[in-house]
């Protein structure tokens, strides 16, 4: 029988890309009072024979017990064990007691989702699946929108709100933020003339940006207008769209909500990216008024993602100085659209960030 002995810690990942590296005929889960829910949710996703062996996490004596029961059980059998999760006991002594039975295998499994076999020293990367990931850390992600979700009148509304921000950025911003701030009413009107109206029997926004003697007027209507124009899903949609270009990319998703237990949105993710062997996460802000700002955003990578997770915070404007130290700080990649790129286009520099930092293992 193809038995596969597993730690079971923290992170849930390693462990169930291991099994999934493995496909085994039986799965012994090694768990202790706090990594028993993990185990749970492990054995519930991949519906493979186990049993579960609760062990403390520091008793040396009891540890190394069970260890030997274990060997002993299992010395006919063909072993894998999985020492990338759980303490450092545990895997010193299923290292100690199986690394000379030539019937067993240990390996570890890194952030890379590469598995490191120290057996016969050799290597091979794990598929990765986005979705279990997800539900493997408790917050299954059911509700986002794929860049295909947009249509073709969404995308001339995005090409028309380009114009409009390059002819005047700074108007165009303000204009927004009297519609975020001014709800009741559906005109606003900016002491230059620079005006925007919704027009609800139509669902449509009629914009007219005044610069001296010269105007620049759109008429916006699709599926996603409200979004694209007062929650900077323009932004989210652009950055999307330069992160669709990365040779790495795979899958990606916007506006990810994640659920509370009683199903109310938790937290939203503006763009997930699906990046090779492990996801990226993307903060998108045309700038940033408040700091904390990162390091809510650093805890939401942390307990949606995983340890193993990157993270990338993007914004329009020009990052302050301040503002990239807490970035740096909080391991997170920063990127502006107004940054003199050295000579390098959008879509160059953000490629060259990202292959630079993408299989970094985290230490933060």
């Amino acid at each position: 029988m193809k038995v596969h002995i597993t730690l079971v810690g923290g992170q849930p990942a390693p462990v169930y890309n291991g099994i999934v590296a493995t496909q085994p005929d039986k799965i012994v889960y090694v768990y202790s009072d706090k990594s028993r829910e993990i185990a749970e949710r492990i054995s519930d996703e991949v519906k493979i024979p186990s049993e579960r062996r609760k062990m403390d996490p520091v008793d040396l004596n009891e540890i190394e017990k069970k260890v030997i029961q274990c060997a002993e059980q299992f010395k006919n059998d063909e072993v894998s064990i999985n020492i990338s999760s759980g303490t450092k006991p545990w895997a010193f002594y299923f290292a100690k007691f199986f690394d000379s039975m030539p019937n067993a295998t240990l390996f570890y499994v890194d952030q890379n989702n590469m598995l490191w076999n120290f057996s016969d020293k050799s290597d091979r990367k794990v598929n990765f699946d986005m979705d279990a990931q997800f539900r493997l850390l408790g917050n299954p992600l059911q509700k986002y929108t794929r860049i295909e979700d947009y249509d073709e009148k969404d995308i001339k509304t995005l090409e028309e709100l380009k114009k409009l921000f390059d002819f005047d950025s700074g108007q165009m911003f303000r204009l927004i933020d009297e519609c975020k701030t001014e709800t009741n009413s559906t005109e606003h009107i900016l002491k230059n003339g620079s005006s925007i109206r919704w027009v609800s029997s139509l669902k449509q926004f009629e914009i007219e940006v005044v610069k001296g003697d010269r105007r620049r007027s759109a008429v916006l209507k699709s599926k996603h207008v409200r979004d694209i124009l007062l929650k900077a899903g323009w932004f989210e949609y652009s950055v999307a769209e330069l992160l669709s270009k990365w040779d790495k990319a795979g899958k990606i998703r916007m506006n990810c909500k994640f659920p509370y237990k009683d199903n109310a949105d938790k937290n939203e993710i503006d763009v997930l990216v699906e990046a090779g062997s492990k996801l990226l996460f993307v903060e998108c802000k045309t700038q940033i008024d408040d700091n904390t700002d990162i390091d809510k955003f650093a805890s939401a990578v942390r307990n949606y993602g995983g340890m193993g997770s990157k993270a990338l915070f993007v914004t329009f404007a020009k990052m302050t100085d301040k503002a990239k130290e807490k970035c740096e700080d909080n391991g997170i990649m920063s990127f502006s659209f107004q940054d003199n790129h050295l000579g390098m286009d959008n879509e160059q520099a953000l490629a060259l960030l990202l292959n630079s930092e993408l299989d970094n293992i985290n230490t933060k």
